[in-house]
């Protein structure tokens, strides 16, 4: 089925082959009496269908599914005690771990709104987050990875270690009031243990009528963005995010009893959405891994006979070369989903060989998207991979249409991806002025990627609007030199951006970190690039790096190497 173009409804749909809306037969994943409309009531209904079966493995604990219900009736009834309430935001500041799921699943089920801290904020960014969310609940840890989070607390909040615990006043964040630690150290002032409001009695009638009242529509969640070019935005989604984790589930043929690897964060949409809602879903084990670590995670994989995985290149890259130092059996994954960066094809096929996939899905989508929005069939060749093409997975519409304007593009014509359906987040949280810069009137999602349609309906992602660089008057799509560049062997990854040219006005500026063993020169990297590129197409500076600046979710920050490419040829531009 064809949908309606975002700038004219009243279009005939059968004029528009740019865009594409497919339409599929529910999938019944949770077979049970109980409809599982919210994240609360999945876990209710699993509970109910796999009451012994584990859900949670986290190092060397262990929880069925009806083992973390009751543990998730527990905490929900200790939150009730303490004032909150349907839709009050609840800040979760935890690793991947048994205590985020909980806490998690506990807000599910009473209504209340999730706020994930990335653990990887400085006190400044984790204070912003909670002014601007109005968190008046922040659970934490104490100290991980020699990172003092609760000293960062303290930086936040002065007052928080004189404080009576549940009775925070402090001027910085006034309305934080409840400071909940998972602590492993000890009592810390001000604080409530955790492990208190896990041992409270249960009040099982005050939370079934916090259960009763929550609705699909509820928002639920609130995704900070990783802030790239600026302060991150809150993306809300409701309990309809439920309906595309299906989508997900059905792409990667996630299925009954399914062993999910946990190591994408939990503060981040795909993490959410492609290991740890999918696993309850299904009636599936989630691995929780509080950091990426490669050989652990290959270790866990063999150990475990993990079936499903999924990350950005570079989690492929690092965990194909821990299996070629040191071999392990993982003939029992499944399938993975592949994305967040452009995804060249060395890397698609040493991943699908070296890891033993029997399927390999390149994925497109975003925070304010539910992670994802287009993926290859299951059982697409190598090549479609290779090619970062994919299929809209849901009931939902996507188009391709001019930026400026948005008529639709032909199939073949490269414009701005614009998104319409429940899978798009209802707007940014308490920011309307955001809200409406992202979100037509007629409800279209604006992404910012630049992508085109192909005659077989698959959409391909060439980049962003604001990476794209003008050679001469000539769009420059950096994804597509990437590729070439990476194909040259010694190359490990490459990234290219625009940088300023007094005659053309931008040429490609390329940052090359080099594979272990010799790299190669830079008159190679041009020659090469020159054999399969047009001539505006080739990098015109090589610059070679040990590694990317990164944001705290691992995307490569591409506005700080335009920065640093326009600073190192300042005074030095080639006429």
């Amino acid at each position: 089925m064809r949908g309606a173009s975002p700038g004219a409804d009243s279009h005939s749909a059968a004029t528009l082959p740019h865009l594409r809306e497919v339409c599929m037969s529910p999938v019944d994943t949770v077979t049970t009496e109980e409809a599982a409309d919210t994240l609360g009531g999945l876990l209710r209904a699993a509970a109910r269908q796999w009451p012994d079966r584990t859900f949670i493995v986290d190092g060397d604990r262990r929880l069925t599914f009806a083992e973390t219900d009751e543990r998730v009736d527990v905490l929900a009834g200790a939150l009730l005690a303490r004032g909150i309430r349907r839709g009050d935001p609840i800040a979760l500041w935890l690793p991947n771990s048994t205590e985020w799921l909980l806490v998690a699943l506990a807000a599910f089920r009473i209504g209340a709104v999730l706020v994930p801290l990335n653990t990887r904020y400085k006190p400044r960014e984790a204070a912003d987050v909670l002014r601007r969310s109005r968190a008046t609940v922040l659970v934490m840890t104490d100290r991980r990875w020699n990172i003092d989070f609760y000293g960062a607390a303290c930086d936040m909040a002065p007052e928080l270690g004189s404080n009576l615990p549940g009775d925070l006043r402090s001027d910085a964040l006034p309305d934080l009031r409840n400071v909940i630690a998972a602590a492993t150290s000890g009592p810390l002032p001000g604080t409530t243990p955790l492990d208190d409001l896990l041992a409270e009695p249960l009040d099982a009638a005050a939370v079934r009528a916090a259960e009763e009242a929550v609705t699909t529509d509820d928002t639920t969640l609130v995704v900070y963005t990783s802030g790239t070019t600026g302060a991150p935005k809150g993306a809300m989604h409701s309990h309809v995010l439920v309906e595309n984790v299906r989508n997900i589930a059905r792409s990667m043929h996630i299925e009954d009893g399914d062993r999910v690897l946990g190591h994408m964060p939990l503060y981040h949409i795909a993490g959410f959405c492609t290991a740890f809602v999918p696993a309850l879903l299904v009636g599936g084990t989630y691995y929780a891994m509080p950091q990426w670590e490669p050989d652990a995670a290959a270790d866990l994989v063999a150990e475990e006979r993990v079936t499903i995985f999924g990350g950005i290149p570079t989690h492929f890259i690092d965990l194909a070369e821990s299996l070629t130092r040191r071999p392990r059996d993982t003939s029992c994954l499944k399938s993975a989903w592949i994305g967040g960066a452009s995804v060249t094809p060395a890397v698609a096929r040493r991943a699908k060989d070296v890891l033993q996939l029997d399927a390999l899905l390149a994925v497109y989508g975003m925070t304010e998207t539910t992670s994802s929005t287009t993926m290859c069939r299951y059982d697409d060749p190598i090549e479609v991979v290779c090619e970062n093409k994919g299929l809209p997975i849901g009931e939902f519409e996507v188009a391709v249409v001019d930026p400026e304007t948005g008529r639709p593009r032909a199939t073949g014509e490269t414009g701005e991806v614009r998104v319409r359906g429940h899978l798009v987040m209802q707007g940014y949280y308490r920011d309307p002025e955001a809200t409406a810069a992202a979100i037509t009137p007629e409800g279209w999602f604006r992404t910012g990627d630049l992508g085109v349609f192909d005659e077989d309906g698959y959409l391909k992602i060439v980049g962003r609007l604001k990476d794209m660089f003008i050679v001469g008057g000539t769009n420059a799509y950096p994804a597509e030199i990437e590729k070439q560049l990476e194909a040259i062997p010694g190359v490990r990854q490459a990234v290219v951006v625009g940088a300023p040219h007094e005659r053309l006005g931008e040429v490609g500026y390329a940052f090359i970190q080099p594979a272990d063993g010799a790299a190669p020169s830079t008159e190679e990297v041009i020659a090469a690039c020159r054999r399969t590129l047009a001539d505006y197409k080739v990098p015109r500076h090589i610059q070679f790096v040990d590694d990317f600046p990164m944001t705290s979710t691992g995307k490569i920050e591409r506005h700080q190497l335009a920065r640093r490419a326009a600073e190192r040829l300042a005074g030095d531009v080639p006429a």
